[in-house]
């Protein structure tokens, strides 16, 4: 049997269509994530709000206005309109309807010194683009983490497929020689059947992990957003230990909550800046239809204001905008007590796993030495074929903890790396 089964994958699995890694699906993961071309769009939607902005609190407001009322006097000796109905005519009081309405007018409106107010709304668009790429950041990281850690699930089912059929080819090759051995005499024939028992159970766990390998694979491409049923090689994957990144992303979430709260508590206070307001119309107003095409006129002013009292609102807002900061320093600083320990544990597991690893490699190395003097013990009928298989199991479940091991050495090496980042 050889002896780097774990590191050389050298057969050829059934039905595979060509060999990907797993940047492949992390790059297909990161295309096709719907929550990440969510916040992609989000980028454009923030430059367009900046413009919005901007239309709405500084550019000219022209808009067209047309007005009819109609307030008829019966009993009346002027007519149905009039500003002046007799004292015995019957309808609204004029000092109301002023006799009636008609105009048609061009309107024209500009706010002017709400430079703040501009500044401010542009720096929160500004603080929601920074928000959304540290999201877009976090998401990404997110992803790479669950598909390489299915990739991993997929790849283990992938070493324990080729470890079992090469321990079923072997069998087979013994079954062959046994049998000879059994027609001379040399060995019995239920040496034979229990070798031959073996053998086949071997075939059922090598159909078991190749049905396990297909589901992992049909999940890795249902998270990569990947409509293919192909049953593909997948290549070997090693996870190097990244270096720790002293401001990650998971900490820039809350310094930008953080200018986020006070960039609100500006926008509320510009209510408390004078309010000036241009105005300037054109057009049809009258009230009678008596010379209405001498009507025509404009008028132009400026309307101000400027809050005096509303009830210490602005004092109240800061007191509660104070107490959602220190709740945002709070969970920060959980995070970050959080991420440390997240490390350290990951740190420790993975010096763990290698020590296991490298422990199972040498018991490994001793045991390769005992299957090739159980199996010439075996032909030369010194050795129970029972005492052989069961030397042949202790081996295989060796294996077996090795690859799982491994797979486990790098998933935790990219669990490290996700708290590390």
């Amino acid at each position: 049997m050889k002896k780097n089964v774990l590191l050389i994958l050298v057969w050829i699995v059934p039905a595979l269509y060509g060999q990907k890694n797993f940047e492949y699906y992390i790059s297909k993961a990161l295309e096709n994530a719907t929550s990440l071309n969510q916040l992609r769009n989000q980028i454009p939607i923030n430059k367009l709000q900046n413009e919005l902005d901007k239309a709405l609190n500084s550019a000219f407001q022209i808009s067209l206005t047309g007005n009819y009322l109609f307030a008829p006097y019966f009993n009346n000796s002027n007519g149905l309109i009039t500003t002046n109905p007799d004292p015995k005519a019957i309808g609204y009081d004029v000092g109301i309807t002023n006799g009636g309405l008609y105009s048609a007018q061009v309107n024209i409106q500009k706010n002017i010194f709400n430079g703040k107010l501009i500044d401010v709304l542009k720096n929160k668009n500004e603080l929601s683009d920074k928000s959304t790429l540290n999201d877009i950041k976090i998401e990404e990281h997110n992803l790479r983490k669950i598909v390489i850690d299915q990739y991993l699930s997929c790849i283990q089912n992938l070493w324990l497929y080729n470890l079992t059929k090469e321990v079923s080819a072997n069998l087979n090759e013994q079954l062959r020689i046994t049998g000879g051995l059994v027609e001379k005499g040399f060995v019995k024939a239920q040496d034979y059947l229990l070798l031959k028992i073996e053998y086949k159970n071997q075939q059922m766990q090598l159909n078991e992990i190749w049905r396990n390998y297909k589901s992992g694979l049909m999940q890795l491409n249902s998270i990569c957003g990947l409509q293919d049923t192909n049953t593909v090689y997948l290549e070997n994957v090693t996870l190097d230990v990244m270096k720790h990144i002293y401001l990650s992303s998971f900490i820039m979430k809350y310094s930008i909550d953080s200018l986020a709260l006070q960039n609100q508590q500006e926008l509320f206070e510009t209510k408390y800046q004078p309010q000036v307001n241009l105005f300037f119309n054109t057009g049809l107003n009258a009230v009678e239809l008596e010379n209405i095409q001498r009507k025509f006129g404009l008028s132009a002013g400026v309307n101000f204001s400027l809050p005096l009292f509303d009830g210490n609102q602005k004092a109240l807002t800061r007191q509660q905008n104070d107490i959602y900061g220190k709740t945002i320093q709070q969970n920060r600083d959980y995070i970050e007590k959080n991420l440390f320990l997240q490390r350290q544990n990951g740190y420790e597991k993975i010096k763990s796993i290698k020590t296991s690893l490298d422990n199972l490699q040498d018991q490994i190395k001793d045991y390769d030495q005992v299957i090739l003097l159980a199996q010439k013990q075996v032909e030369q009928g010194s050795m129970m074929m029972i005492e052989y298989l069961t030397i042949l199991k202790n081996y295989i479940e060796l294996q077996k903890n090795k690859i799982i091991a491994e797979i486990n050495y790098q998933l935790e090496i990219n669990n490290y790396n996700y708290w590390n980042w």
